[in-house]
């Protein structure tokens, strides 16, 4: 058996609990400068067990709600074990996969820039909105933008921001990309718009070896979400579900029975 790591009245705490504690808390040995990280965890595990042998005590783990939530715990950790042995299955990404997702985003890699962005927040309705993208994409400078919003009546929220690359949402990076700085776009935002400012963008290009970690991660992560995607969408074919009472109206169209 696993070695004990402290007896609480008549229950026993294991190393391998506190090595689990660890394991799901990186952080903890990370920062664990003084090498205490364990005996800190074991002591938090036995605060933790003589609360738990004080509420069998009070017999709490017979209350209704109590056990709902023991239940709970134990379905999402089933379900996420399960889920996790299928996403061990997807297959790693091959060198020529990550070549094509390597050229295919230049913006992201060869291109790769550091862009101060002036960000503009002004009110724009539908019937305006195609007028003042154009009059935001004639603009050469932040001075023009200016000059253009106050000819429009608008007072545009300002502030500047710096971002690397990866750290713009991928849409938004493909139409800043081509941008020269002091050019503008305008993103429609429901009854607002985001107007786009480029003030600088700093080349810092990253080559195919240095993106190769990264990618290969990324795609690794989007198979195992793709093959556990696939995987419920297989158990849930296979099953019998039935929505009762007022979830009957929410089942999906085409998919389980409904019974009132």
């Amino acid at each position: 058996g696993c070695a004990s790591a402290a007896t609480v009245n008549d229950s026993e705490l294991t190393v391998h609990q506190v090595q689990l504690v660890l394991e799901r808390q990186p952080r903890l040995v990370q920062g664990d400068k003084d090498g205490t990280a364990a005996a800190r965890v074991l002591e938090s595990l036995i605060d933790q067990e003589l609360a738990a042998q004080a509420a069998r005590a009070a017999s709490l783990d017979k209350d209704p709600r109590v056990v709902q939530r023991i239940e709970a715990a134990r379905r999402e950790i089933l379900a996420q074990s399960w889920q996790e042995s299928v996403a061990t299955g997807a297959r790693a990404a091959t060198s020529d996969e990550i070549d094509r997702y390597y050229e295919a985003r230049p913006a992201l890699f060869a291109q790769r820039r550091i862009y101060v962005l002036q960000e503009s927040a002004v009110e724009a309705d539908a019937a305006t909105l195609p007028a003042l993208t154009a009059q935001v994409g004639e603009t050469r400078s932040a001075d023009e933008l200016a000059n253009a919003l106050r000819r429009a009546g608008l007072t545009p929220a300002t502030r500047v921001v710096s971002q690397a690359a990866e750290d713009i949402p991928m849409g938004l990076l493909e139409r800043l990309a081509p941008l020269e700085p002091g050019r503008s776009l305008l993103v429609p935002q429901g009854g607002t718009a985001r107007i786009f400012t480029v003030l600088q963008a700093i080349k810092a290009p990253v080559d195919r070896r240095q993106a190769q970690g990264s990618i290969a991660a990324y795609l690794a992560n989007q198979r195992k979400g793709e093959a556990v995607a696939e995987a419920m969408k297989g158990l849930r074919a296979k099953a019998r579900i039935g929505y009762q009472g007022s979830f009957a109206a929410s089942a999906p169209a085409g998919g389980a029975s409904a019974t009132r």
